[in-house]
């Protein structure tokens, strides 16, 4: 199901700095992305008139989205070195941005960035959030002047690296004064090597605490970025609010990464993970329990496609009834609200 995704930027540059990677990822697989840019960078250009910086750095902003296949943009204009003085006025010029894109996630930067507008993001993203009536949307922190010293996720940017620097090279005034091309081009390449995801990777922090529950140890293990591409598929098929059975041998910890849906596991007793089924009967009899308390999608990942060859009339009884609604090298779905074509 597509998202309504919002970059958040201090100034033009940082949203494809950033994350321009992941935006492309988003943009190719349907979502709709938005940007609002906080100010227009016009410290950069201290020499020009404001007026004329703001008119250079916005055609520069502008070209970059499309690159980067960003929909709409938006520019505040608040004054550029001074967002960590003017929280709340930016605030409120921010919260009419998020109830006209009503965004279901999130980029900004990190709250330990050396820039003191990148900083005082957070805080204003929170205070405007805090007067909106949009459903709470997952916040997702970027990388810009300081790399993450700790990070909750990595998305692998290959297929998109080219497209990103394009982006970042389309920002002229501010590549004659710094080769940020160079700059991100290898921050990415040596975060695809550690975390090996991919040739080139972008790295993350959440800003909401939503992963807090689990274990640093257990975030830091080098099968983490799996889980995290297993359940953000997850979260693009299931649609929030709703349940699903996720048949994972109580492995994932996809509990938090999944919130607001509920993930049920499969078999369930007492809401706790009971093991594997005794025969295709008590596969099927579960299924349908589960189905008729809520549940309306049933998701098996990689390590568990073995379990449709070890019981049959399971995967009969799947494929004859309900939809299969994914099916690719990580996971296979079925939506228990439509019967199969």
């Amino acid at each position: 199901m597509p998202m309504n995704v919002l970059v958040v930027a201090p100034h033009p540059d940082d949203e494809a700095i950033g994350c321009g990677g992941t935006l492309c990822l988003h943009t190719l697989s349907g979502d709709r992305v938005a940007a609002v840019f906080l100010t227009s960078g016009e410290f950069a250009l201290s020499d020009l008139a404001r007026e004329k910086a703001w008119a250079i750095r916005e055609k520069e902003a502008e070209e970059s989205a499309r690159i980067l296949g960003i929909a709409d943009v938006t520019f505040l204009r608040r004054p550029d070195h001074c967002l960590g003085d003017r929280t709340e006025e930016t605030a409120a010029a921010l919260r009419s941005v998020l109830d006209r894109q009503r965004p279901q996630l999130i980029y900004l930067p990190h709250a330990s960035d050396a820039h003191s507008d990148h900083r005082a993001c957070l805080p204003i993203v929170f205070k405007a959030l805090s007067g909106s009536a949009i459903s709470r949307p997952e916040l997702t922190a970027y990388e810009v002047w300081t790399p993450l010293s700790e990070f909750d996720d990595a998305v692998d940017i290959s297929q998109t690296i080219e497209r990103k620097l394009q982006a970042v090279r389309a920002h002229r005034s501010q590549m004659n004064q710094i080769p940020y091309d160079r700059a991100v081009a290898a921050l990415n390449e040596y975060r695809g090597i550690m975390t090996r995801v991919g040739r080139h990777a972008e790295v993350f922090q959440f800003a909401d605490n939503r992963v807090a529950v689990i274990p640093r140890s257990r975030r830091t293990d080098p099968a983490w970025p799996h889980v995290q591409a297993v359940t953000r598929e997850i979260v693009k098929l299931v649609p929030p609010q709703e349940a699903f059975i996720l048949v994972d041998e109580d492995r994932l910890d996809a509990v938090p990464l999944v919130a607001p849906r509920r993930c049920i596991p499969f078999l369930e007793k007492d809401g706790r993970y009971w093991g594997k089924p005794a025969d295709d009967e008590a596969a099927i009899r579960e299924v349908a329990r589960l189905r008729l308390s809520g549940a309306n999608f049933i998701i098996f990942v990689s390590s568990t496609f073995w379990w449709l060859e070890q019981y049959p009339g399971l995967r009969h009884y799947l494929y004859s009834n309900f939809l299969c609604a994914l099916q690719d090298h990580g996971l296979l779905a079925f939506n228990l609200r439509v019967g199969a074509e």
